[in-house]
């Protein structure tokens, strides 16, 4: 059976036609790879670790030009060791960060220089967190425990303890107590010249409970911060197929939260007509659980 003359005509016509698109149309897988690549910024594929702990968004690691992160949660790594968030200036180790709770277990990083030291347990930072502004806010699994340093008269009440190897020569002693134990009025009559209120797992505190041999290892133990950087946005963005980031406003400056797709930026999530790509990004997932 012959095709019509008018059909094998076309078909001639349209195959001398697309032979100079077909180099063009191998091209373009290709063209498409790359686009997405520049979608995507390199930091947001990659699964970043320090100290065995998983970092991703909203933290950064040591303040890297990348655009995943919030500034402000930037962690530091040193020596691949010791995982660090600075809270206004002061040093706090990162215990470990659970990206499904929003939460980040942390310890006072003055407890390092006593347990390689022993002597006096010193805490120097009463940690203060504006509600109002800040991501990070202290959990219901948090407590408090108060240390009053160089007291010229003795707390001999109960569950007042005093510190091991904090007396100095002029008789001048150092307690802990839990939270409630004394009013700044009471450490003032008893001529302290330091208050400091350390943030503490409530579970911890009472296991241990009452506190003679105890004080070091309930602060070192640690607390929690639970962290809002939008977090319900990035929870949209990466259920589309996205990573979730920030890019700077030129117009009006700092910075807009943004969800990276593999065709572009875009503002809360992906396209779902684009869920399905052509390059699978296995570590974009890869850290969705406990680090």
């Amino acid at each position: 059976m012959h095709s019509p003359p008018g059909l094998s005509l076309l078909s001639r016509f349209t195959s001398r036609a697309m032979a100079p698109l077909l180099p063009l149309l191998l091209l373009l897988p290709i063209l498409l790879l790359l686009a997405i690549a520049d979608a995507l910024p390199p930091a947001c594929s990659e699964v970043v670790t320090c100290a065995g702990q998983v970092v991703r968004y909203p933290f950064s690691l040591n303040s890297s030009e990348s655009d995943c992160g919030y500034p402000g949660l930037d962690l530091f790594c040193e020596d691949n060791a010791t995982l660090i968030l600075p809270v206004k200036s002061h040093r706090y180790r990162v215990v470990g960060i659970d990206y499904q709770a929003h939460t980040v277990a942390v310890s006072d990083d003055d407890i390092s220089k006593y347990a390689n030291t022993g002597g006096c347990l010193r805490l120097h930072v009463n940690l203060t967190i504006d509600y109002t502004n800040s991501w990070l806010q202290l959990t219901q699994s948090d407590s408090n425990v108060t240390f009053l340093y160089n007291c010229k008269k003795s707390i001999s009440w109960f569950p007042a303890v005093e510190l091991r190897g904090c007396q100095q020569q002029d008789g001048k002693k150092s307690y802990m107590l839990p939270d409630g134990g004394i009013t700044g009025t009471e450490a003032y009559e008893h001529e302290c010249e330091e208050v400091v209120v350390a943030p503490v797992l409530g579970l911890h505190k009472e296991e241990i409970l009452p506190l003679t041999n105890g004080s070091f290892e309930v602060v070192k133990a640690g607390f929690e911060l639970m962290y809002n950087a939008h977090s319900q946005q990035c929870d949209g963005c990466e259920r589309s197929g996205g990573w979730c980031g920030y890019q700077r406003n030129d117009t009006h400056g700092g910075m807009n939260f943004t969800c990276f797709c593999d065709n572009g930026p875009a503002a809360a999530r992906c396209s779902q007509a684009l869920a399905t790509t052509l390059v699978a990004t296995p570590t974009k997932h890869a850290s969705n659980g406990t680090g």
